[in-house]
């Protein structure tokens, strides 16, 4: 029995309701349940009920939040999905099925909470809201014509991840850090660098943004954030002898 009971699907701002029904049967397709819709948007219930067909329970207990940052909060790890590079984007994209194997050992319950952002349907993710994500996915398609409708592209990286959890073995005693957690190590390790004068001609804004994406990529457990937060206090404190 698969769990993806830790996995948000976030969508934002969408702009058609037929689409978030669609999106709630592809979800309800592959086993997915927890639907966040963020951004300033309203959904026509009505209109979403149609593509829905029986997986409308989905959108009634679907979570609204404001934006895309609220959508992410206690999340351990979050991916954008996006055709889409550029500087102030993400470095590298991962494909569906590398996304898949990365996550697999962190989803279950208690294992920490995951999104996985899709941009609307207009214009994508913007630039702000690739940044608060840790990675990106792409899904490969033709050039001639490379945009996927909504509801495909969630139906087809939900695919992969209940694929790729067939196959798994489930990892016990494991726990990886949560973005809160994250976000405080990032700082700590900035922080120490900072003291020893490493930034001196670097903005650590643009360090901070890169530990927070690794480390969450990598799904540090506790035990680990705690043991690189310790090696980053030494070196400061060796640093000031």
């Amino acid at each position: 029995m698969t769990d993806f009971s830790n996995i948000r699907i976030v969508l934002e701002n969408p702009k058609s309701s037929k689409n978030v029904g669609a999106v709630c049967r592809a979800m309800k397709n592959m086993g997915f349940s927890n639907l966040y819709i963020a951004g300033n948007t309203e959904v026509d219930f009505q209109k979403a009920k149609v593509t829905a067909i029986h997986a409308f329970d989905l959108l009634e207990n679907a979570v609204f939040c404001s934006s895309v940052e609220e959508a992410l909060s206690g999340t351990i790890i979050s991916a954008a999905t996006s055709r889409r590079r550029g500087k102030k984007r993400k470095y590298f994209s991962m494909k569906p099925e590398e996304f898949a194997q990365k996550i697999i050992p962190m989803s279950g319950e208690g294992k920490g909470e995951i999104a996985i952002v899709f941009g609307n349907e207009v214009s994508g993710l913007n630039d702000h809201d690739m940044a608060l994500c840790n990675t990106a996915v792409k899904i490969p398609t033709s050039d001639q014509f490379p945009s996927l409708n909504l509801s495909h592209a969630v139906q087809i990286i939900t695919y992969e991840i209940y694929k790729e959890a067939l196959n798994n073995t489930e990892q016990k005693g494991y726990r990886p850090i949560n973005r809160e957690e994250l976000d405080g190590l990032t700082a700590s390790i900035a922080g120490d660098l900072k003291e020893i004068g490493f930034f001196k001609q670097v903005d650590d804004s643009d360090m901070r943004i890169f530990f927070r994406d690794v480390f969450a990529r990598s799904g540090l457990s506790a035990g680990e954030a705690k043991r690189l937060d310790d090696i980053f206090t030494k070196i400061r404190g060796l640093a000031s002898r």
